[in-house]
């Protein structure tokens, strides 16, 4: 494939570059993975022991289980080096992982009315002899699915019954499993007119698991169109730019004294500031930090943590305000938050699907 620059007034056109090579599908150029993070370059929260119906390691991958498997990110994945998602089962319990895609992403697959999405899986244990790949549709409103996909597990061999509103657009069959990575996919899916969301969910059922049997999971890639593409990803700054849209998180481990919000003694015994993000996000979402004592609020010459984090409040998608309770300080002093010496100290917004 050759690429050339073009010129400026193209530039609306072609986003500045043209490109001679095979499409496939609309809007389907062969480098193209709608999968964000789908080669698990970045992990801010990791959560490595998630509950049935929380998100895990890789920031946008939902863990829906029977158990409380153990996650952790490795790194001696496909060609010796990719990242894969390790999840060590607990026995007989059937789990998997779930990739949500917004309604804005799925408007070229129903323009297009084909997906085809590839994985690279492997198993550590020769009881793990299968999984399934599900290619689901939510019908129900936009953006607001009902996140445990699963309404009833099935017994081995047989896909589980999906939540109301969720459905299956292909038909999930029994996918051999070895001890080394190696790709399967689920091609030519149709993609119906009335899909609100797309999920991906990716599981095992098979019921002769034993305690720390694992599965892995690698490359994940998803385009329109009848085939699947080879795996692609972009950059790690631009894979973080795009998980900051549904998930931000500053971990603050390394400066003491960097600021993160900055505000006003509103009374005397109360801050109020405002945070900033560093990107526009999906929306509001949740706020959620460590602990107040991992915080220090500065104002006037005093400088101390904070007795409590009173709220989080007018969450935008631009930022948020914070109240902490401060002992006494002089009212209508400028105030700014940064972390004590605490090396857990965190704050987090979400606004994942």
């Amino acid at each position: 494939m050759s690429v050339t620059k073009v010129s400026s007034a193209m530039q609306d056109l072609t986003d500045d570059y043209a490109f001679s090579g095979t499409v496939s599908g609309a809007g389907a150029p062969s480098h193209r993975n709608d999968i964000i993070n789908g080669g698990l370059v970045v992990n801010q929260e990791n959560q490595t022991a998630p509950a049935d119906d929380a998100y895990t390691i890789g920031d946008l991958f939902l863990h829906v289980g029977e158990g409380t498997p153990v996650m952790s990110l490795e790194t001696d994945g496909p060609q010796g080096t990719r990242p894969w998602q390790k999840m060590v089962l607990d026995a007989n319990d059937q789990g998997g992982l779930v990739y949500f895609m917004s309604n804005d992403d799925v408007q070229d697959y129903i323009a297009n009315g084909k997906l085809s999405f590839g994985i690279q899986l492997k198993t550590t244990a020769a009881t793990i002899s299968n999984a399934r790949i599900g290619i689901l549709k939510w019908v129900g409103t936009a953006d607001a699915v009902t996140s445990d996909v699963v309404g009833t597990w099935a017994s081995d061999g047989t896909n589980p019954t999906l939540a109301t509103s969720w459905s299956y657009e292909n038909t999930p069959a029994n996918i051999g499993l070895t001890t080394s990575f190696a790709r399967h996919t689920v091609e030519d899916v149709t993609v119906d007119s009335n899909t609100k969301n797309i999920a991906i969910f990716v599981w095992t059922d098979d019921g002769t698991i034993t305690a720390s049997d694992v599965i892995g999971f690698s490359e994940w890639q998803c385009n329109p169109g009848a085939t699947v593409h080879a795996f692609s990803s972009p950059s790690k700054d631009e894979v973080m730019n795009q998980v900051d849209y549904y998930l931000m998180r500053y971990s603050l481990n390394d400066n003491s004294f960097q600021t993160l919000a900055v505000g006003h003694q509103s009374t005397t015994t109360n801050a109020k500031l405002t945070m900033h993000l560093r990107r526009e996000m999906r929306n509001g979402g949740t706020v959620t930090s460590s602990a107040a004592a991992t915080w220090t609020v500065h104002s006037g010459n005093v400088a101390a943590a904070p007795s409590s984090i009173v709220a989080f409040n007018a969450l935008g998608r631009y930022g948020f305000n914070i109240d902490m309770t401060v002992a006494s300080r002089t009212q209508g002093w400028a105030a700014n938050l940064y972390r004590t010496s605490s090396s857990t100290t965190f704050i987090q917004m979400d606004s994942r699907l």
